[in-house]
């Protein structure tokens, strides 16, 4: 009887090796794995500060500021969306409704467009190398539309580092660091 039940658990722990290694070969795991990376992801995340580098490594703070404001959302079913409010916020000197921001100047309009940011579309994971794509549908510049920005992505802890390189902009190539940290998932 002893030989019999050893002979059942030896054949166990053969069937329970053998699917473990089907499983780790096996590509649906394999993309389940790779995907885990995703799932690190998905959630919202607060803007803590964008540095953009210029070739000379020097750092720079053209568009948003010392201290901007931003939300970024990757969610399950693959869309994402950013917003970014530069440091110091814009103003409008009238109504805070629609019908005042209709009712604004060109030049307060322009403030507006000038201190803030957005777009939204759908979003992938390269994680060999270590980048999130986005793949912007929509945008507050329409030259974006269409387009993908590739963003090489490293978390630490509950930051999330993405990293636009080759930006063309200033007459120079620019390197541009958003640093973002994790919103609990929990409402207050």
């Amino acid at each position: 009887m002893r030989s019999f039940l050893a002979l059942i658990g030896c054949c166990f722990a053969v069937a329970a090796s053998v699917t473990g290694y089907a499983q780790s070969t096996h590509p649906a795991i394999k993309e389940q794995r790779a995907n885990s990376v995703t799932h690190k992801l998905v959630g919202t995340w607060r803007l803590v500060s964008v540095e953009t580098v210029r070739p000379n490594g020097e750092v720079i703070y053209p568009f948003y500021g010392r201290h901007p404001e931003g939300v970024l959302i990757y969610d399950r079913s693959g869309w994402m969306s950013v917003q970014i409010v530069s440091d110091p916020k814009p103003t409008l000197a009238s109504s805070g409704s629609r019908e005042g921001l209709l009712a604004a100047t060109p030049p307060e309009k322009a403030n507006l467009v000038d201190g803030y940011y957005a777009y939204c579309g759908t979003w992938t994971v390269d994680k060999s190398n270590s980048t999130v794509t986005h793949h912007i549908t929509q945008s507050l510049y329409p030259a974006e539309r269409g387009t993908e920005g590739v963003r090489n992505f490293s978390l630490d802890g509950s930051r999330l580092i993405l990293v636009a390189k080759g930006i063309h902009e200033m007459g120079e190539v620019h390197e541009r660091s958003l640093v973002w940290e994790r919103v609990p998932s929990e409402l207050p």
